[in-house]
């Protein structure tokens, strides 16, 4: 796999305290630095993944009593030490600090492991200095990484000197930092409690957060931290579990009024929905075409089949033709997204086929998966394969195919089609096309203007 979100350390933390009910004394998880988590499994599928961040006292019977009563109400709960978490901390190496990167891949891996039949997004919570702990990995958070962040209490800053990896506003304050967020829209929802009890740097802190962030939701407490703590994530974990996705299907929508008589579908890589994925749907949206994207992760997180993906991407087809009231559609696939969609699109009945005006393949690879790995995400390769996607597109008419590449990245297949008529373009940089996706998406429209004639 190819998306590679998870640092790479020195040394990495790979012992878990397990708890029944949990996972077999043997089991062992890649926790970068994460020292030692307590991971608590349900006996039935789960129904979420919480990260629970201890407050500065350290994991105490209490957090061990919320732990289990989360993780009988049928959440994976994974409990971190917070002051455990600060030195292991204090100790990287690297330039900055990326705390979200083991999360996510931890998350990842412990879902696998469950053999949950679709992927969660963790909420990340604690209170006090765990609540403060919370907003800090907000503020280097990507979009579509997490679920939900929740702070009960949280102080203002937290005792690390060295640097989180966020272009976020800091200020230190003696060993504290304090961490704004980044600018534009919240990665995730954010929810803020306040107590009676909230220290009251903490207050004047979400405040500053909130001038900035109005969507943060901030509410004020009756309880206790502990009491209140344990009813908001009863309420998040609820909400979580009633959201509905559109045709079934993790899909995001982008509408626009359509000013080319083209809608277009675009598969993601293995990380989700995020990043080059979603900035390129925004910058053809500004465009005039509407988008649904297709996050490719949860997906993809239980194996599919050619067959089965190309039924869903023809129902795509056909309802949002309809919605948009558009005669043609422009497919595009990123990494993972690209590798499959060959091979789906030759799955297509002959009038979804001829709706497609172009197939934009980005980052294309020569190997097909048609289920997520977790060894992709900590570089160990997924070890299968379902083909090379080179083949399915000699099958295609090359007229409709554009292949873009980093010149970098050596290891992409689209120079593997010239000397045939494929549109292959090279642009700067490697896999990520060095960040530069508003170029990327003007190679993309030029083709689809072409193409269209107009």
């Amino acid at each position: 796999m190819k998306t590679m979100l998870m640092k790479t350390a020195a040394a990495l933390s790979l012992a878990v305290t397990l708890s029944a009910p949990a996972f077999a004394d043997d089991t062992k998880f890649d926790t970068g630095m994460i020292p030692t988590p307590l991971i608590l499994m349900p006996d039935s599928a789960p129904q979420a993944v919480i990260f629970l961040l201890s407050d500065a006292s350290g994991w105490q019977d209490k957090d061990q009593k919320e732990a289990e009563r989360l993780n009988g109400n049928g959440a994976i709960v994974i409990g971190i030490d917070t002051p455990k978490y600060l030195v292991s901390l204090a100790k990287d190496t690297d330039d900055c600090i990326y705390m979200v990167s083991d999360i996510e891949s931890l998350s990842h891996q412990v879902q696998r492991k469950a053999g949950n039949a679709s992927v969660l997004q963790p909420i990340v919570a604690g209170s006090g200095l765990g609540g403060t702990m919370a907003l800090a990995i907000l503020a280097q958070t990507p979009q579509a990484t997490i679920g939900q962040t929740l702070a009960v209490d949280p102080e203002a800053g937290i005792p690390l000197q060295k640097e989180l990896c966020t272009p976020a506003e800091k200020t230190v304050q003696g060993n504290h930092t304090i961490y704004g967020l980044t600018d534009g829209d919240l990665p995730d929802p954010a929810t803020v409690v306040l107590t009676p009890a909230a220290p009251p740097d903490g207050r004047d802190h979400v405040t500053a957060l909130v001038s900035k962030h109005s969507d943060i939701d901030v509410r004020d407490g009756k309880d206790d931290a502990a009491s209140t703590l344990a009813a908001t994530l009863d309420e998040l974990v609820a909400a979580e579990s009633q959201t509905e996705s559109p045709l079934g299907l993790p899909l995001s929508i982008l509408d626009a009024t359509p000013a080319k008589d083209t809608m277009a579908i675009i598969y993601s890589g293995d990380g989700g929905w995020r990043d080059i994925d979603r900035e390129l749907a925004g910058f053809l949206q500004k465009d005039g075409i509407p988008v649904v994207g297709v996050d490719s992760l949860r997906y993809f997180w239980s194996a599919r089949t050619a067959t089965e993906t190309s039924a869903d991407l023809e129902r795509i087809i056909h309802a949002y033709k309809k919605r948009w009231n558009v005669h043609h559609v422009l497919l595009i696939g990123y990494s993972f997204g690209a590798d499959i969609l060959p091979a789906s699109y030759n799955g297509l009945t002959d009038k979804a086929k001829g709706s497609i005006v172009q197939m934009s393949l980005l980052g294309l690879s020569h190997e097909i998966d048609w289920e997520i790995s977790v060894s992709g995400w900590l570089g160990t390769g997924s070890g299968s394969g379902a083909g090379d996607p080179v083949d399915d597109i000699r099958k295609i008419d090359p007229k409709i195919v554009q292949c873009l590449y980093g010149a970098d990245d050596d290891e992409d297949a689209c120079p593997a089609l010239k000397g045939s008529a494929v549109e292959i373009a090279q642009l700067e940089g490697g896999h990520h096309f060095d960040g530069d996706y508003e170029a990327l998406a003007k190679l993309v429209v030029d083709g689809l203007t072409r193409r269209l004639g107009n």
